[in-house]
This record gives structure tokens, C-alpha cells and sequence, in this order.
């Protein structure tokens, strides 16, 4: 009789990932036995091949039966214990993320690799799964994942990193929008409307209702007493429109930067973008 041994402290199903080869077995008629054992937190399944197929090809059936549990093997590795791995570097490392975010990262980890390097990634798993279990009939897959896989360990591990940094930017930006958001429903227009020209990256204009400019001295009565002579533009312009708090803004000639990203999430439905009217030829035609 041939028997292979997964072990596993990780719990899940494991007669489930099996089932389809079992049924298919049993209709070659192929008998396996399947034993599952627990010792403290880990996870073992005994599985043996008690008789051979209608063929009575008993090699040619132990062939297909290491072929099949390398693929479980192999499709385990790549999903179900990647996944519990990475929410365990997380639990250490980043304790402050929720369950349900610690998932999703996760998830969109395993996920980000494309179809093509997915089925590279299969191939070259299945190989070093294959070659083991040749000379091995006992695997531990969180084991084998750690020292015969640890380039691809270590480029999950880099990859999360990654996405949780991403993450946390984008929590931080969507809390700064909400505030900024907040500024701007308590704030009394002081404006109808505002016409916002860019002239370049790091230069605009501001207009009022009547296209007139709102003049330097005036922003700065409305800001207030700016001192800080480091303040970027974008910060100068969101602050601009956040104490106007104008009922319409309209963007002229403006590109999907950050800043006009900001305003359109503080400032939502009030926003509107204009490329072709005369202030937005004059502006053209000065960038």
C-alpha cells in the first residue's frame, strides 16, 4: 500500500480539495483510504492507496495518485496557506488592522498576480512539490512553504507590505477629506462662484462670478494671516476655496491631478470642469 502524509496547522477541509479526484478514483475503481488524525493545534491526513484501478495498473495508478495529491498540494500552498501566512505576519506585525481588513489585504495580495504568472507560479510549485514528495511521503505544508518556497515567501511578505502602506495612505487621505468635507458645510459661502484657471502645475488664478479676479489681497483678508511662506499651492488653493466655500466651482483646463482630485471628493456635486470657453483658451494658451 502507498501512503502520503499532509500535515497542516492550519484548519481547513482537506477531503473537500479531494473530493472531485475521489469521486473520479472511485469510478476507475480505485479504493483510498483516508485517515485524519489531530495533535494539538496541527493537522494530519493519512493518505493511502488501498487498491488499484480496473486496469489493474497498480504503477500506472500510484503515478496518477502522486500526480493528483501534488496538485492539491500545490493548489493549497498557493492559496489557503499563502492566505493564513500573510494574516499571521499581519496579527504580529500590524495588530491594528481589523479582521476584516487584514482578509482583504490578504486577498488582494494572492490576487495580484496576473493569469500568466499565476500559471508560472503553479508550474514551478508543482515541480518542487513533485520532486518532494519523489523522495518524501510525509509534507508539512507550512514548512515546505517557508524553506522550499521562500522566494516566493519573501515576495508576499514585500508585496503586503506594499498594500498595507497603500492602505493606510488611502485611510488617511479619506479621513482628510472628511474633515475638509466638514469645514465645508459649516462655512457660510462667502462667494456665489468661483472659476479656478490652472496655469501650470504650480500656478493658478481664481475668478469670481463674473470672471473678475479675486485679487491677492483679498484671499489673503479671507485666509487670514498667512505666515508660513512654505505653503504649497495646493494647499494655498484648497485652503482658498475651503473658507470661500463657494455654492459652484467650475475647473478650467485642469488635468486629473491631485489637488483637483481633492476638491472635486471635498466639494463633490458643486464641482464642474469646463475645457472649452474663452477662459479656457486664454488659459491654454498660456501653459
Amino acid at each position: 500500500m502507498s501512503t502520503i502524509q499532509i500535515g497542516s496547522g492550519t484548519l481547513f477541509d482537506l477531503r473537500s480539495n479531494l473530493k472531485e479526484e475521489i469521486s473520479r478514483w472511485e469510478k476507475d475503481g480505485v479504493e483510498l483510504n483516508i485517515e485524519e488524525r489531530k495533535f494539538g493545534k496541527f493537522n494530519f491526513w493519512n493518505f493511502t492507496l488501498t487498491r488499484p484501478g480496473k486496469s489493474g495498473d497498480r504503477k500506472s495508478d500510484e503515478e496518477l495518485f502522486r500526480h493528483n495529491i501534488t496538485l492539491v498540494v500545490s493548489n493549497l500552498l498557493l492559496g489557503e496557506i499563502s492566505n493564513k501566512l500573510l494574516q499571521k505576519i499581519i496579527r504580529i506585525d500590524h495588530p491594528y488592522l481589523t479582521k476584516q481588513e487584514a482578509e482583504a489585504l490578504c486577498q488582494q495580495v494572492i490576487s495580484a498576480l496576473s493569469a500568466a504568472e499565476k500559471t508560472k507560479r503553479l508550474d514551478q510549485v508543482q515541480k518542487k512539490v513533485r520532486s518532494f514528495l519523489e523522495e518524501n511521503n510525509a509534507i508539512f505544508l507550512e514548512g515546505f512553504f517557508r524553506f522550499r518556497l521562500k522566494d516566493y515567501f519573501f515576495e508576499l511578505k514585500e508585496n503586503l507590505e506594499e498594500a498595507i502602506d497603500e492602505f493606510l495612505a488611502d485611510k488617511e487621505y479619506q479621513e482628510f477629506i472628511k474633515l475638509l468635507q466638514y469645514f465645508v458645510e459649516i462655512q457660510e459661502p462667502k462667494i456665489v462662484e468661483v472659476h479656478v484657471l490652472f496655469y501650470s502645475k504650480e500656478k493658478f488664478r481664481l475668478l469670481d462670478e463674473e470672471e473678475k479676479p479675486l485679487e491677492q489681497d483679498y484671499l489673503l483678508k479671507v485666509l487670514g494671516d498667512l505666515k508660513d511662506e512654505g505653503l504649497k499651492y495646493e494647499d494655498l488653493l484648497l485652503s482658498a476655496l475651503i473658507t470661500l466655500s463657494p455654492q459652484r466651482i467650475i475647473l478650467h483646463h485642469s488635468e486629473k491631478t491631485n489637488i483637483v482630485k481633492t476638491i472635486v471628493n471635498v466639494f463633490k456635486e458643486r464641482v464642474t470642469f469646463c475645457r472649452d470657453c474663452e477662459l479656457c483658451r486664454d488659459t491654454e494658451e498660456l501653459t
